[in-house]
């Protein structure tokens, strides 16, 4: 029985010894993790009778576009960015009225379409390539 109290001493010594020698250890301190700023881009479009002014725009893959769009039609329309449609929600614009919305453009290509009530109208190119950084 003797033995059964010597090593519960010693187990109990040497838990507190470590209890100790833990609470002497610094943990390291937490890293700061900033998430990587988006550069923006600001583009504005105006709808007229003949379609979309500029008709042509490109944007830097990996930017947020800041879209300003003013329709300037007589008309009610219905405008979409080929492509972007589950990014991009712009829907329906009355006339003389001016709509603003942003998506982040990360998918590479020279042929997405403004579509204006099902027509295209304009392309927007977003340039950059389709590798992820530092991938051949």
């Amino acid at each position: 029985m003797r033995r059964y109290f010597i090593l519960l001493g010693g187990a109990f010594v040497v838990g507190l010894a470590l209890m100790f020698a833990a609470r002497s250890l610094r943990a390291p301190k937490a890293v700061e993790v900033r998430a990587p700023e988006i550069r923006t881009v600001d583009l504005a479009f105006t709808l007229t009778q003949d379609g979309i002014a500029p008709a042509n725009s490109s944007v830097p893959k990996d930017h947020r576009v800041r879209l300003t769009i003013t329709n300037h039609r007589r008309d009610r329309v219905g405008l979409s960015l080929h492509g972007y449609q589950d990014r991009l929600m712009i829907g329906w614009i009355d006339p003389d009225s001016t709509w603003r919305g942003e998506f982040i453009a990360d998918r590479p290509g020279d042929g997405f379409a403004w579509m204006l009530e099902g027509e295209p109208v304009g392309k927007l190119a977003v340039e950059g390539s389709h590798l992820v950084d530092g991938h051949k």
